[in-house]
């Protein structure tokens, strides 16, 4: 049996975030030390799972937030189920890649809700598989009372989740039609939004959780679908193997998305 001479000391440090790099000491059943990263180990395990045909493609665990399928129940398992603003719902429809999604048709309020749910965390990660089926600007997830939009007239977007006051046309270039996944990389420092694949340039900011978390917010009326709304309660680089385990997920299961 291996004999372990070195005495580690008893840990001190609190984080609510791991790097690509962490690993975890772990020992076997005959006491053959080794390690695994975490970032391996959140790639190859999830508390849920999706099944297409034959095979079964899976998120990475860890989420706060997962609704798909059309539905309001969130399937992280933290029991953070949207609810309506007022007597309107997004409707439930078939849409990308024939999966379920909610359906916003631009007119009136179909605002959704889910209590606040990131305070006490240093960054935040969002991922939202989405249908764009024009008008000239729309928000679809809001954490804050500013006036921000995911898309203006200008083409640009006026973006403040995560923040408490929305950049001035950042991030340029956003879709106003199309199937597309569009995520959020919040730290307490950086700020990226990717579409596809297509990093719109790190923004320097402060991160913050916010006081609210609303979907389809009614001041800026949404026009089309969303089929993926997915958060990790801490910052993913762009790029790093958590990030393409999402990514590559996502891309299985709505394979219609304009990326390979």
């Amino acid at each position: 049996m291996p004999v372990f001479n070195t005495i580690l000391a008893v840990p001190t440090e609190v984080r609510n975030q791991v790097a690509d790099g962490d690993c975890i000491l772990m020992v076997t059943s005959d006491g053959t030390p080794y390690k695994i990263k975490i970032a391996d180990l959140l790639a190859n395990s999830s508390i849920n799972s999706t099944t297409g045909g034959s095979s079964t493609t899976s998120y990475p665990a860890g989420m706060a937030l997962w609704l798909d399928n059309g539905s309001l129940t969130d399937k992280s398992g933290n029991n953070r189920n949207a609810s309506p603003i007022g007597v309107n719902s997004p409707s439930v429809a078939t849409g990308i890649d024939d999966k379920q999604v909610l359906r916003w048709d631009g007119t009136g309020r179909q605002e959704l809700q889910i209590p606040p749910f990131l305070s006490n965390t240093t960054g935040a990660t969002l991922y939202c598989v989405c249908t764009i089926n024009g008008g000239d600007n729309y928000n679809l997830v809001r954490t804050f009372s500013i006036d921000d939009y995911w898309k203006f007239v200008s083409v640009s977007g006026y973006f403040g989740t995560f923040r408490n006051s929305r950049y001035e046309g950042y991030p340029s270039g956003m879709p106003s039609t199309g199937n597309h996944l569009i995520s959020i990389h919040a730290s307490a420092t950086d700020y990226e939004v990717v579409v596809d694949t297509i990093s719109k340039g790190v923004q320097q900011s402060s991160y913050v959780p916010g006081d609210r978390f609303r979907i389809g917010v009614n001041d800026k009326v949404f026009n089309g679908d969303i089929a993926l709304l997915l958060v990790y309660p801490q910052y993913t680089q762009p790029g790093s193997t958590s990030d393409l385990g999402v990514r590559s997920t996502i891309k299985s299961i709505y394979p219609s998305l304009p990326f390979s």
